[in-house]
């Protein structure tokens, strides 16, 4: 047999080795066998026969890949190199020399360097812009390609070559590398005077511990109502956003459950206990379309419960569980096993069609397919009055979304759709190159903020340098400056490019804060929700 062959089978027994068990205790034909010798067969046909020599990895790893396209979009075969990306990330720690870092125009920037980690020890600063890693060129680097050369063993050394703008010095560092923690909550802070904020960017093994550290930070501010932010969470590690469901319901709640094909073990439902930090005061949860799985799973129990409002737009629709099968090589299949369903018996699951076209469909859905005006139109839905300019606000009719999938906000939040010119300014980094050019400017004040976050955030403005640069850089991308809409999205523009500025300085709780006072739409609708409610 060759060695693609034998390769193929060890994979081929560890991936079929439970169905075949399972079909075997139910008397079933040994049809899993003849489709096993199948795939053998091939496999040795390609070995021996085709016109060029062959990768066995790659030959495998495509094989598996073309298994999991054919159910459904969630069930995915991660190599070796992935899984070990995966778990440092989900474990909430890795080793590596501690910093946030942004790409922008080819330029590796120092975001900023978590606290007492090894870049922070070493003298590295938010800002500083790295050059070269261990002699290599880090200009045009790939974010994969940083991950892969600053994450290394605890102990061993990475040598650094620094570019400082504030003042126009090039050095060196040698950083050692130790144990990172990650963090999962990206931002905290209050809002006013009675209502915190707590925004979370997924649900890895740290999650729910660094949510009550911030609870506990914010009541001791004197918090009393709470919106927890979710928007563009992905999801994660169930067992998290039950915990933190914990926190806010009464003794006795169900939370969430779960449905298999085969039972046992892989049904579950989980309740709340009692002694939450915060089960009796007012909380809103605020989601769009990039909130999926565990934190849907989060706002469908508050929102089933009548624990919280949930504001936003209609969820991602993630409801199926995946358990992890981890193979001989280091790589992993990670297969769909149950659906989730919340506490009133919905389904969050979202339809999807198998193959690999149902799969890029069901991951690139038409924004057309959302947009809360047309879905509105004639619903019967009720229009909510609102004091935030530009927003429309709309408390979907009963049943109106029922076999959609996702969670269905209570308050629908429709903000006006983004103008082409605003978008292509967006995503061609028009908004990121000016806020870098600001700060290498040595004329620019901001240099009189760098070490204060709340006077920068409260008092920093340079709307005629900003606009001058981005105007010039959006000359050099060739980007037709559209002069009617920037009267119309000025402020909005130059905001994004503060908040741009702010997270270089401080790191991303700063930008959020900036974006938060200035032009959070959906956040200043929760906020006047809230003090409505309290009037």
């Amino acid at each position: 047999m060759s060695r693609l062959s034998q390769v193929f089978l060890i994979i081929a027994c560890l991936l079929l080795g439970g169905i075949i068990g399972y079909m075997a205790r139910n008397n079933s034909s040994g049809s899993v066998f003849g489709q096993q010798k199948k795939v053998l067969d091939v496999l040795n046909m390609i070995s021996a026969l085709y016109v060029d020599e062959v990768d066995d990895q790659h030959v495998i790893d495509a094989g598996i890949e073309g298994m999991t396209e054919a159910l459904d979009p969630h069930t995915t075969y991660l190599t070796a190199e992935q899984v070990g990306f995966s778990e440092s990330e989900f474990q909430g720690n890795f080793e590596g020399i501690g910093i946030e870092f942004d790409i922008v125009h080819d330029t590796l920037l120092v975001v900023t360097p978590l606290a007492s980690g090894p870049s922070s020890s070493a003298g590295i600063m938010p800002g500083d812009r790295i050059i070269a890693i261990d002699t290599l060129s880090a200009v045009g680097i790939s974010p994969m390609e940083v991950v892969r050369r600053l994450r290394g063993k605890k102990g061993s050394v990475v040598n650094l070559q620094i570019y400082r703008p504030y003042s126009s010095r090039t050095f060196s560092v040698a950083v050692v590398r130790d144990k990172i923690p990650t963090y999962s909550v990206d931002a905290f802070f209050m809002l006013d005077s009675f209502t915190g904020y707590i925004r979370m960017s997924r649900f890895v093994a740290t999650t729910a511990d660094e949510f009550k550290e911030a609870m506990k930070k914010l009541l001791e501010q004197g918090m009393r109502k709470l919106i927890i932010d979710v928007r563009g969470n992905p999801g994660g590690y169930l067992d998290q956003a039950v915990e933190i469901a914990d926190e806010l319901l009464q003794e006795g709640k169900l939370i969430v459950y779960t449905k298999s094909r085969n039972g046992g073990i892989d049904e579950m439902s989980y309740t709340s206990t009692s002694g939450g930090v915060f089960e009796n005061r007012e909380v809103m949860v605020l989601v769009d379309r990039g909130s999926a799985s565990a934190a849907e799973i989060l706002a469908g129990a508050l929102q089933d419960n009548g624990r919280a409002k949930i504001a936003g737009e209609l969820t991602f629709g993630k409801g199926l569980v995946q358990r992890q099968f981890d193979l001989g090589d280091g790589s992993a299949l990670r297969l769909t096993i149950a659906r989730y369903y919340t506490p009133s018996g919905r389904r969050i699951q979202r339809d999807f069609s198998p193959g690999s076209e149902g799969r890029e469909e069901y991951y690139h859905e038409s924004a057309e397919g959302r947009d809360g005006e047309k879905l509105f139109k004639d619903s019967g839905s009720l229009e909510v009055g609102s004091d935030v300019d530009g927003v429309t606000v709309y408390r979907p009719k009963e049943g109106l979304f029922s076999e959609s999938g996702g969670i269905v906000p209570d308050f629908w939040v429709v903000e006006r759709p983004v103008d082409d010119f605003y978008s292509r300014l967006l995503t061609e980094g028009v908004f990121d190159e000016t806020a870098l050019r600001v700060i290498d400017d040595p004329s620019s004040a901001v240099r009189t903020f760098s070490e204060d976050e709340k006077r920068f955030i409260s008092a920093y403005s340079e709307d005629a340098m900003a606009e001058d640069y981005l105007r010039k850089i959006a000359a050099e991308k060739d980007i037709p400056f559209d002069e009617t809409v920037f009267r119309r999205e000025k402020p909005a523009m130059l905001t994004a490019v503060k908040s741009r500025i702010a997270r270089q300085l401080f790191g991303i709780e700063a930008q959020i804060r900036v974006l938060a006072d200035e032009s959070d739409k959906m956040l200043q609708f929760a906020r006047y929700y809230l003090r409505r409610e309290a009037s």
